[in-house]
């Protein structure tokens, strides 16, 4: 007896459509109610509340639905050239890391972890004006500790 129950149970539960869906907006101002399901870092998929899914490339959604995207599927936040800085700071403690094991010094370590920050704040300096988010400039606070850990 409990054994069709549960498989009616079951049934009626993967049938159902998703049990919660957000307002999301495309460039031109549509707007559409569904649940993010993936997104690989150009394409976006969501599911509708009706069942079907919709993809479409990230770029097709409004500038905040687009952060909100990045922010929710653990993707950088932070615009390309705070990406590109960072870059170069990693690089800067790499070329350290391939010296022989007797010039990698705790006093060498400091100096490159000094210059690698230098290099990604001044990378930054130019473009302060930009980074107004305040999850960009989470990102950019965490990018640099890591230059620290590195």
């Amino acid at each position: 007896m409990r054994a069709p129950c549960l498989t009616v149970l079951i049934g009626l539960l993967t049938m159902a459509p998703p049990l919660w869906a957000d307002l999301w907006t495309n460039q031109a101002g549509r707007v559409i109610e569904a649940r993010l399901e993936t997104f690989d870092g150009s394409q976006v998929t969501f599911a509708r509340t009706n069942g079907t899914s919709l993809k479409f490339p990230l770029s097709a959604l409004c500038q905040t639905d687009q952060h909100r995207v990045r922010l929710q599927t653990g993707y950088s936040v932070a615009p390309a050239f705070v990406q590109s800085a960072y870059r170069d700071a990693k690089a800067v403690i790499e070329k350290f890391e391939r010296l022989p094991a007797g010039q990698r010094t705790k006093e060498a370590i400091a100096a490159s972890t000094r210059m690698a920050c230098a290099v990604f704040d001044a990378r930054l300096k130019p473009r302060l004006e930009e980074l107004k988010d305040k999850d960009v400039l989470e990102e950019i606070r965490r990018l640099r500790t890591s230059l620290h850990s590195q």
